[in-house]
């Protein structure tokens, strides 16, 4: 098993900007922030005249990086509040896997055996 350098799951406060809908809330970004001031100056940034937004808390975040170099499966450096939105967001980056074991793998590192 190869050394775990970068945890594929944090456990640290993150924020997700929602707005309020007639459906419930709806996500005004997919982006997780790490910080509020983060998530609030999006919003603003973001958000449209006549908006309810509202910021959420997660008290864990998972990371799409590599657990063995840390380098992330794209540019945008992607978090999310559930493990199942990661594995679905890594079948679009070719070569990337995703374990139940709840760790990513980058195509340099990703181990030969199959589940």
């Amino acid at each position: 098993m190869a050394a775990i350098n970068y945890p594929a799951v944090v456990h640290a406060p993150h924020f997700k900007i929602q707005k309020s809908t007639n459906r419930g809330l709806e996500p005004l970004s997919e982006r997780l922030y790490s910080s509020r001031e983060d998530a609030v100056t999006w919003a603003s940034v973001l958000r449209e005249p006549g908006d309810l937004v509202l910021i959420g808390e997660y008290s864990v975040a998972y990371y799409a990086r590599c657990v063995v170099c840390g380098e992330f499966s794209d540019d945008e450096r992607m978090r999310f509040a559930d493990w199942t939105e990661l594995g679905q967001y890594l079948t679009r980056e070719p070569g990337w896997r995703w374990t139940c074991e709840q760790l990513v793998f980058c195509p340099n590192h990703r181990p030969d055996e199959e589940d």
